[in-house]
């Protein structure tokens, strides 16, 4: 097993990485190596820094994770239903009371007009 480096240009950090075998790719024609990152180089002390190892997610956690987002989801839809009904509620109280309010118009207007005929035929 050999150590080597690696610089990146974008981020300007040098690699570390362990060379674990050499091999030639057939498909791709040319030599290959399996290699695994040690850390990287501190630009200051040009010692190895470990670099962290990234964590696998764990099923379960986020099973649960969905479990309780689709918990609340469902909570926050009952709620808007209950809301959405208490206002369909009072839409059709104003809307009985519009009809009432038109019916009296109506109502209203007949005597409007039967007094306005009275006033005609008498004068």
């Amino acid at each position: 097993m050999s150590i080597s480096k690696s610089y990146n240009k974008q981020n300007g950090v040098t690699y570390v990485y362990e060379v674990t075998e050499n091999y030639w790719d057939k498909e791709k024609k040319r030599p290959q190596t399996k290699r695994k990152l040690i850390g990287k180089i501190d630009p200051t002390t040009n010692e190895i820094v470990p670099t962290a190892k990234r964590k696998k997610r764990n099923e379960e956690t986020d099973n649960n994770n969905y479990k309780a987002l689709y918990n609340n989801a469902v909570r926050e839809i009952v709620k808007k239903d209950d809301i959405l009904s208490e206002l369909k509620s009072a839409l059709l109280g104003e809307q009985e009371q519009l009809i009432k309010i038109e019916a009296e118009i109506k109502e209203r207007k007949k005597v409007i007009d039967g007094l306005l005929r009275k006033v005609k035929n008498y004068g």
